[in-house]
């Protein structure tokens, strides 16, 4: 009798695969070949799943905002009831704090880069793009509900400078960790959020 073959199962196989490779080489060094060599695939087999590495780039997004969904619901449980604390957490999910958030941001990076020849990876980093807009957009709403948007603020105003803030955060961390290290980031982030509860000026 032929072996049924769990797809799900094996991409899950291969995902861990994938993320290993990132970890202990960084994310440019994520390819068909280097992922089958860790999994003890052969690359034609692999290239069942991943047809190249763009393939595997979107995998890796999706695996990423996946991740972040699961962090911030996992945050939000926790704090239990909506309080500026947790506004910074949610915020801080966006953020390559740790390895893992690190190798989230690298697989932007490289959809970003995909994206300028690449259809699909374009179509994808408009979608998660969005996604990320509608969370800052959802964080300034919740300090408006709080209390903590000051006078003559605009949602939206703040919403696209939290954003650029963010990314500008994100490069910042990726591109020059010992000059903006995790501890400082969150500073400036929660130094931002302050200032937003003040009167604009």
């Amino acid at each position: 009798m032929p072996k049924v073959v769990d797809h799900e199962e094996r991409r899950a196989e291969l995902a861990g695969a994938l993320w290993r490779v990132a970890l202990r080489e960084g994310f440019d060094a994520v390819s068909v070949r280097s992922v089958a060599r860790e999994s003890g695939w052969s690359a034609g087999a692999l290239r069942h799943y991943f047809a190249d590495k763009t393939a595997m780039v979107l995998f890796a997004v999706d695996h990423a905002v996946a991740a972040v969904r699961e962090r911030v619901a996992a945050a939000n449980a926790a704090a239990g009831a909506l309080s500026p604390e947790f506004v910074q957490t949610h915020l801080e999910q966006l953020l390559p704090l740790d390895d893992e958030r690190r190798l989230e941001s690298e697989a932007w990076f490289a959809l970003v880069v995909l994206a300028h020849r690449d259809p699909a990876a374009a179509e994808r980093r408009a979608e998660v793009d969005d996604l990320i807009r509608d969370s800052v957009e959802s964080a300034v709403a919740a300090l408006a509900e709080l209390g903590r948007l000051g006078e003559g603020r605009v949602l939206a105003a703040e919403a696209a400078r939290l954003h650029a803030l963010l990314d500008g955060l994100v490069l910042q961390l990726l591109a020059r960790p010992t000059r903006l290290t995790p501890p400082r980031a969150r500073a400036l982030l929660a130094g931002h959020l302050a200032d937003l509860a003040h009167r604009a000026g």
